[in-house]
């Protein structure tokens, strides 16, 4: 029963986090940015590998780890520099409208905010990069390249469809938007690629 508690506690303080420094709406954001760097990278790192002719398992999912290590590294520290200026703003603007200086609650918000942001901008590139990599794991090369590929794209659709639905706009249009991104990434890998 003890468990319990604890639980329901953290999730109702979570709650009135969320509400009070907008936590659902910033790591939404923050998840579909990593989320999407985090595929559109690893693809990257795919076609480039197969054009120079290096293309190997252990290459790939070596490079492909690095990478996405680096990646939610980057990603998490300028999370955590950004949210600590944007953080700092809505203090002060919340101490401006109130005419004197907020702590407690209000604050623990904001400062839950920057943690909780940062732990899922750098998380969220990981699992981005790990969608085109799994076939590597349990195919020959060339035929995971293929397959990479196309989980990174049916990857990019779904994440699209998911944010349509979430901003209320035609969530097939929205996943094709994500798809076209990735085209056009890939395609200018292809076209300035110095090794062709």
């Amino acid at each position: 029963m003890d468990k319990f508690k604890i639980l329901k506690n953290i999730f109702d303080k979570y709650k009135i986090y969320s509400q009070i420094a907008d936590l659902s709406s910033i790591s939404r954001r923050y998840f579909v940015i990593g989320y999407f760097d985090g595929v559109l990278t690893i693809m990257g790192l795919i076609v480039g590998a197969h054009l120079s002719g290096e293309a190997s398992k252990n290459f790939i999912i070596g490079a492909g780890f690095a990478t996405a290590l680096a990646l939610g590294i980057s990603s998490g520290f300028g999370a955590y520099e950004a949210e600590i200026i944007e953080q700092s703003i809505r203090m002060k603007e919340i101490e401006k409208a109130m005419l004197s200086e907020v702590g407690g609650i209000i604050e623990s918000a904001h400062r839950i905010a920057i943690y909780f942001s940062t732990l899922v901008h750098a998380v969220a590139p990981l699992i981005g990069s790990l969608v085109p990599l799994m076939p590597y794991f349990i195919l020959p090369v060339n035929l995971a390249y293929y397959n990479a590929l196309a989980l990174g794209f049916l990857s990019l659709f779904v994440i699209g469809l998911t944010f349509g639905k979430i901003s209320r706009e035609k969530v097939i249009l929205a996943g094709l938007k994500f798809v076209l991104a990735g085209l056009i990434t890939l395609i200018v890998v292809v076209i300035l690629n110095p090794i062709r």
